[in-house]
């Protein structure tokens, strides 16, 4: 069953029998203002199994095609509608060039790695510290590593 929230007046759903979170309403007002043809569709909790990991769903009704889902969301996606709505204004061609979406992609993917990078920095020096204090190189007579504690 599907039920398309912008139309929804009120946070209780008598056709799911089921509450609308008002940021899950917002959500899909925002989605129909940006564009008239979108609209956030949905699994009522009573009618979910264990595969309906991702029961919220952007649905484009645009005319002279047939409806198609843009993009399936879980729970815990919809915990962050800002993302999804980044996720929806970056990745619309009409507005952006592709290079301009790429670019974007890019510069996350840089800065993911970056993080990853500068972690994996601090674990390494953690171990050469270890190393020299367990091998005798440096004076400290007391050493944390892992949270245990060292003594010499």
């Amino acid at each position: 069953m599907e039920t398309h929230l912008h139309e929804s007046a009120g946070t209780w759903d008598s056709a799911s029998e089921a509450f609308i979170s008002a940021k899950h309403q917002r959500l899909a007002q925002v989605l129909h203002d940006y564009n008239p043809y979108f609209s956030l569709t949905w699994i009522p909790p009573k009618d979910r199994d264990a595969t309906d990991t991702k029961p919220f769903a952007i649905l484009d009704s645009s005319p002279g095609r047939p409806p198609y889902i843009v993009r399936y969301l879980s729970d815990g996606e919809m915990d962050n509608p800002t993302e999804v709505l980044s996720w929806v204004f970056e990745g619309d061609l009409t507005k952006h060039r592709a290079s301009d979406v790429f670019s974007r992609m890019e510069s996350r993917r840089v800065a993911e790695e970056a993080l990853i990078l500068k972690q994996r920095e601090e674990e390494l020096e953690d171990i050469i510290d270890f190393g020299a204090f367990a091998f005798g190189d440096r004076s400290p007579h007391f050493m944390q590593h892992n949270g245990r504690a060292y003594r010499k």
